[in-house]
């Protein structure tokens, strides 16, 4: 029996509309911000899709001036472990800081907006940090993604275990599903009230790389390629200008605690002494509000990174990893010092059940301790520095003020 082709031609067309339509869906879901250098004149645009779509192609222009559009075509890589997805960068340069831009992924005629860093801290800026995102349920990172949205931040920092890719240390692969859900609902609930999308920048926890703890860098392949910086070490820090530096630390994950990355962070924060404002942020905490103090990484960072953090000048460190609230005494050798450094996290983005301490009294080191889901918001000028710790269902419950000095902490005698 011979049917013709024109009998097929409608379904061929309905197919060909339907994986259109799949493919578009999921483009424009994925679509996400960050940086990988220099944020006051870059913005690096990121999504993915699936094989069949290779091209990687924006087009952007100013807020103020939609009649000059520019096309920048990007890299496309192949998604690690996966053999469904790609992922798509693009990496705009030459932008005007503090200035607000909009764009569109070609050929999808959707629009999109972001803003550049300030070149300087004329005026205040603040932004979201907080760790341990999709432990649970989605809903739960997705509430307080709405809640941190609603402060208006520059932009969030996260500080480990995003998308608890890896379950278990024994786990030989990672979950892609689960990065696909934080994507999209990282690109779904983190914008701003004026629309913005909002720029992540990420550290790396045990639950982003294959088998959790000293692994090659090679093993947290897909953490480094959703997140890109400068080199393959997966440490690194990013400089606002000269008024905030970032180092975002592996706490033995990818890379050893001690070593070669203690000594690149001794380097690092030598070369920024000039800098206002400068923070750590690394996933497993130095001081811990539910682990046992002396766990191996805790340890650890206490010995190799805490002295060059207060002899560098770090004036707060962001931890993680432990599903709780914490912020401790300003600390200087181990001790309660007025010019010390503050130790705040502990990851709680996404947790259903928060921790208690698991000793019977909570460590003397805390100055505030709440078994809370939580988010901060880290406000920034030329002379302070302003904590708010706000809960998922947008209440304050914790505040921490900080007015910088012009002595270093390297001059503190014991």
């Amino acid at each position: 029996m011979f049917i013709s082709l024109s009998f097929y031609r409608p379904w061929i067309c309905l197919f060909i509309c339907f994986a259109f339509s799949c493919w578009a869906d999921l483009v424009t879901d994925t679509i996400y911000l960050t940086w990988q250098r220099q944020p006051d004149t870059t913005m690096t645009i990121q999504w993915i899709s699936p094989l069949q779509q290779p091209q990687s192609r924006i087009a952007y222009c100013l807020k103020d001036d939609a009649t000059t559009w520019t096309e920048v075509r990007g890299e496309t890589f192949k998604f690690p472990q996966s053999s469904k997805y790609l992922i798509h960068r693009v990496e705009l340069q030459g932008l005007q800081p503090n200035t607000d831009y909009v764009f569109r992924v070609i050929p999808y005629q959707e629009d999109y907006q972001f803003r550049t860093a300030p070149a300087d801290l004329k005026h205040p800026i603040h932004f979201v940090v907080g760790g341990d995102m999709y432990h649970d349920g989605i809903h739960l990172m997705a509430n307080t993604c709405r809640q941190a949205a609603l402060t208006d931040p520059l932009f969030a920092i996260i500080g480990g275990d995003i998308a608890y890719a890896v379950g278990s240390a024994r786990d030989l692969f990672q979950n892609i599903e689960r990065w696909i859900t934080w994507i999209k609902t990282w690109h779904t609930n983190m914008i701003t009230p004026d629309d913005r999308l909002i720029p992540v920048i990420a550290a790396i926890g045990n639950h982003d790389v294959v088998g959790h703890y000293n692994q090659p860098p090679y093993k947290a392949a897909i953490f480094s390629m959703l997140f890109p910086m400068p080199g393959k070490q997966i440490y690194n820090v990013m400089d606002f200008g000269s008024y905030l530096s970032l180092f975002l630390l592996d706490s033995g994950h990818a890379n050893s605690i001690a070593g070669p990355q203690t000594r690149w962070l001794q380097t690092a924060l030598q070369a920024r002494q000039a800098t206002t404002h400068r923070f750590a942020i690394y996933h497993v905490p130095a001081y811990p509000s539910c682990r046992k103090f002396h766990n191996r990484q805790s340890f650890a960072i206490r010995r190799s990174w805490v002295p060059l953090f207060e002899k560098g000048g770090i004036q707060a460190c962001f931890e993680h990893h432990d599903h709780a609230y914490k912020r401790t005494h300003p600390l200087l050798r181990n001790r309660p010092h007025p010019d010390g450094i503050v130790y705040l996290g502990d990851g709680a983005w996404g947790v259903e059940h928060p921790r208690q301490p698991r000793a019977r009294c909570i460590p003397s080191y805390l100055a505030k301790f709440s078994p809370t889901r939580h988010f901060m918001v880290v406000s920034l000028d030329a002379s302070q520095q302003h904590f708010r710790s706000i809960n998922d269902q947008g209440h304050t419950i914790d505040t921490y003020h900080k007015t910088l000095k012009t002595k270093d902490l390297s001059t503190i005698k014991a």
